[in-house]
């Protein structure tokens, strides 16, 4: 397939993955495996976003995270592609339940600081979905977790939601690439859902872990493609 330099898919995120594919793909081969296991069907697939919300598209301290603004882009870009082939679209919101009796985060919070933790429970501002997200409330979908990975949550609203939808396989893209997102992939295969992470829908703090999610996922858990790769994908299997 070949890109122009102008499209919005043209990203460096395409330069990371150009290079972990030329470095993984002789692996994969002696193992006698194809580079991507998963043909993608809009009969199958959903679209699974990871925590595109205000605490962490626009954190009230540090840096906002490498490439935000691609990552938007990229994931705006899918969720309009899915709903056009009736792909359904799953936004997934971290959420913590807090009161005076403590917290249903589990060990979650020895991690973070207090004013982390304000930002992400009880449905608060920092919990809402990101204002430039292309979210749409009449047509989405919308779940909570209160673990990094959304299998893992209690109650376990995504499985549920994808029991419901009856969809076995996850598009899944959001932040953070080697924390909720990694958690949430590397359980989905276990569970037998058929993963394919959006390379450019992804980012995180360091540019070493996000090429270490890729990489990890290309070889253990899944396909790992371009927001163009996924929608050319799906075009050839609409019914």
């Amino acid at each position: 397939m070949k890109r122009n330099p102008t499209d919005p898919g043209h990203t460096e995120t395409d330069r990371i993955l150009r290079n972990l594919r030329r470095d993984v793909l002789p692996m994969i081969r002696q193992w006698g495996r194809p580079q991507n296991l998963f043909a993608l069907s809009p009969s199958k697939a959903s679209f699974v976003i990871i925590d595109m919300q205000n605490f962490s598209c626009v954190p009230t301290k540090g840096g906002v995270m490498p490439r935000i603004s691609e990552v938007i882009t990229q994931i705006n870009r899918l969720a309009d592609f899915c709903r056009t082939v009736h792909v359904p679209v799953i936004w997934v919101r971290q959420n913590i339940t807090t009161s005076p009796a403590g917290a249903n985060a589990g060990l979650y919070p020895a991690f973070h600081d207090r004013s982390h933790l304000e930002s992400v429970s009880n449905q608060s501002k920092g919990t809402e979905i990101f204002s430039e997200m292309h979210f749409n409330p009449s047509a989405d979908h919308v779940v909570f977790k209160n673990r990094y990975s959304a299998f893992l949550s209690n109650p376990p609203e995504l499985r549920e939601k994808l029991d419901f939808l009856k969809k076995t396989q996850l598009i899944v893209a959001g932040i953070a690439a080697n924390v909720c997102v990694e958690s949430t992939v590397r359980d989905a295969m276990q569970l037998d859902y058929e993963v394919v992470l959006v390379c450019d829908g992804i980012t995180t703090f360091d540019e070493t872990f996000l090429e270490s999610t890729i990489k990890n996922t290309m070889l253990f858990f899944g396909d790992v493609r371009t927001t163009e790769e996924v929608m050319e994908a799906l075009r050839e299997n609409v019914s």
